[in-house]
């Protein structure tokens, strides 16, 4: 895990914690802590559930859903060193993190999602 999803898990369980430990009271705390809360929610990648091929040049809000699950599971299932922004948009930031992973999970090297990176995308690749 690298350091800034590291950091990411400590203030979520830090927040959350003092939430139970404090009740209501957490709630008083203010967006700061409205803002970690919602980070920790987004760790959980649920943009899209299927296997359809994504790669660069796809648009429309099924190909923006599918980007934006590639996105996420690189950053909560590999250990990409780069966070990736979740906007939906397959650039060359996410072109390279594809291919990286592919080259790692040992399976075919292309840049494109399919069956079997989604597979191992989901399955989680560390390195």
């Amino acid at each position: 895990m690298n350091l800034r999803k590291q950091i990411m898990v400590t203030v979520a369980t830090a927040v959350l914690g003092s939430g139970l430990a404090f009740g209501g009271a957490a709630n008083a705390a203010g967006p700061a802590s409205a803002a970690a809360a919602d980070q920790s929610v987004a760790t959980t990648c649920n943009y899209y559930s299927g296997t359809a091929l994504t790669k660069t040049g796809q648009t429309g809000s099924d190909a923006v859903k599918r980007i934006k699950q590639v996105q996420c599971l690189i950053n909560q299932n590999t250990s990409y060193p780069t966070w990736l922004t979740e906007d939906g948009q397959f650039g060359q930031a996410t072109y390279d993190a594809v291919r990286t992973v592919q080259g790692k999970a040992r399976i075919s090297v292309d840049g494109e999602v399919g069956a079997n990176t989604w597979s191992k995308l989901r399955a989680g690749v560390r390195w």
